[in-house]
């Protein structure tokens, strides 16, 4: 009797795990890219005069071909920032015409080229035009890569690891984002700070070439394309050797109930009119985690950081350390999520990612509106960080995972790229919602302007509570499984159970990959 481990009992094999993690540095980008423009703020828009005028700061001004600075106002400085997330929204939308017109894996080197192209142009921008120009190319990067990466991995990975490494693209973003804070420390000067837009240029360009000559398409994808030979070789290449038969049988299974189904890939527009009440339903939740991703504060928390922790303690380094501390303590929650995942569960971390975001903006409104007896200066410093490093940890161990893991196991093929399209379009659509809204509501709210993700994080906790199922160790094909029995040795098209009499019309073809057989008619 053989004792070849089995494919569906493996953790963590070297190879499918290096894939993994080489489409996760698609997380460093977009972290880089979200948390940019945080440091060098000033130094890129100048300062804003009572009289609403605006100018470069003094020595920022250079005689060469790049201008020092890109002067403007606090309103079209917001709307750069909301450039970036009107390309991520509409990379999200194309993303499902091209997770259905090319490989997930494709994808992500499209989106390695679309972030290449995006950081050329801000790094290299002489008007507003151009830096905006850039934002949204890098954006629409961040919404195609989020979308593809999510499923990419989740296709490679075993039950068991699917979880850890569909956390590597938040942990990757959440270092993106602390070492973007690090070097705009030392690089927010003129004309050193387009440097910051070079360097996620590089690491884009280094990943391109990674993906391109060291991974491999999903063997799920390649079954879809009734690619079979290449689909069985890729998973015994992911699964490092194990027996991969039992494996590769189910993945034939769930092609067979496809095409036994007739069931066309379903639209955006399938989706949004109901077609199929059950999968509009689970799309729903994945729209609304995703929402979460961003909806909670979590953008004033790392986009304006530095600007709303100088208003309330009026120094700036210090509104930098805690920047900087928010940061670290966004990459230790995120790896207690990687480590702890399985046992927790998607829900269990979504519904303490909610409840705890909840907590910390009640506390951040306390803490930047109280004041300490015998203070002339309003708010309760050690509160407000304690807040701040609260809200951020919970939100990265729920609400900054969990978005990324769970379209691919709600919603079946023929629904995944829609339905994960729509996800990530609510992810992006609300970033520009909140991070072009913020200033504004800080201004009219000031202290107080928490309370309103205090109450949206509640409402958060409530559905996640009431309505989101448990999917952890859940199996991606089995939202489409019937409990019907199947043969392996004998998958054929949905055409076969109605053959020819005389057997004219029937044509078989046979591919063998661990005494798998595959007829097709």
């Amino acid at each position: 009797m053989s004792t070849q481990v089995k494919s569906q009992d493996l953790a963590f094999p070297a190879y499918m795990t290096a894939c993994a993690v080489i489409a996760a540095i698609s997380g460093f980008n977009v972290g880089w890219h979200i948390s940019v423009p945080n440091m060098p703020e000033k130094v890129i828009m100048g300062e804003v005069h009572d009289d609403g005028s605006y100018n470069c700061l003094p020595g920022t001004n250079s005689s060469g071909a790049l201008p020092g600075c890109l002067p403007m106002d606090f309103t079209t400085w917001g709307y750069t920032i909301g450039a970036f997330a009107i390309g991520g929204f509409f990379g999200s939308i194309a993303s499902k015409y091209l997770n259905s017109w090319f490989g997930r894996r494709d994808n992500i080197m499209i989106s390695c080229i679309c972030m290449m192209a995006g950081g050329i142009l801000s790094a290299t921008s002489i008007n507003l035009t151009m830096y905006s120009f850039g934002r949204a190319f890098v954006g629409f990067a961040s919404g195609m890569c989020g979308s593809s990466v999510a499923i990419y991995v989740s296709e490679i990975s075993t039950n068991k690891s699917r979880g850890a490494l569909g956390s590597l693209f938040e942990l990757f973003l959440n270092l993106g984002i602390l070492l973007t804070q690090v070097c705009g420390r030392y690089m927010a000067s003129a004309p050193t700070w387009r440097f910051l837009w070079a360097i996620p240029t590089f690491i884009a360009a280094i990943q391109l070439v990674m993906l391109f000559f060291f991974t491999v398409e999903c063997p799920r994808r390649l079954c879809a394309n009734k690619k079979y030979d290449e689909a069985c070789a890729t998973l015994q290449k992911l699964r490092a050797g194990a027996d991969v038969e039992e494996e590769f049988a189910l993945l034939l299974a769930a092609r067979q109930r496809e095409l036994e189904s007739t069931q066309k890939q379903m639209s955006i527009w399938d989706i949004v009119s109901c077609k199929d009440r059950s999968i509009s339903w689970n799309t729903v939740i994945v729209m609304v985690v995703q929402a979460f991703n961003q909806i909670g504060g979590i953008g004033p928390m790392s986009v304006y950081s530095v600007g709303f922790f100088t208003q309330i303690f009026g120094d700036a380094t210090l509104a930098s350390n805690i920047s900087l501390a928010d940061a670290s303590v966004n990459i230790a929650a995120t790896l207690i999520a990687v480590v702890f995942m399985h046992k927790v569960g998607r829900k269990g971390f979504m519904m303490i990612s909610t409840g705890g975001t909840c907590v910390a903006s009640v506390m951040m409104v306390l803490g930047s509106t109280l004041r300490t007896s015998g203070s002339e200066r309003q708010g309760i410093g050690g509160l407000a960080i304690a807040a701040a490093i609260v809200f951020t940890g919970s939100y990265s161990m729920g609400c900054g995972v969990i978005p990324w893991l769970i379209a691919p196991e709600l919603l079946p093929m023929h629904a995944l790229a829609s339905g994960s399209a729509l996800g990530n379009a609510s992810n992006w659509l609300f970033n520009f919602v909140v991070n072009t809204v913020w200033p504004k509501m800080s201004e009219g709210l000031g202290t107080y302007s928490f309370t309103v993700f205090a109450v949206i994080n509640l409402l958060g906790f409530l559905f996640i509570t009431f309505f989101m199922p448990e999917t952890t160790g859940k199996d991606l094909d089995q939202s489409t499984t019937k409990e019907k029995t199947f043969d392996p040795e004998n998958i054929t098209d949905s055409d076969s159970s109605n053959p020819s009499t005389d057997g004219s019309n029937e044509k078989t073809e046979k591919f063998e990959h661990n005494h798998v057989e595959i007829k097709t008619t």
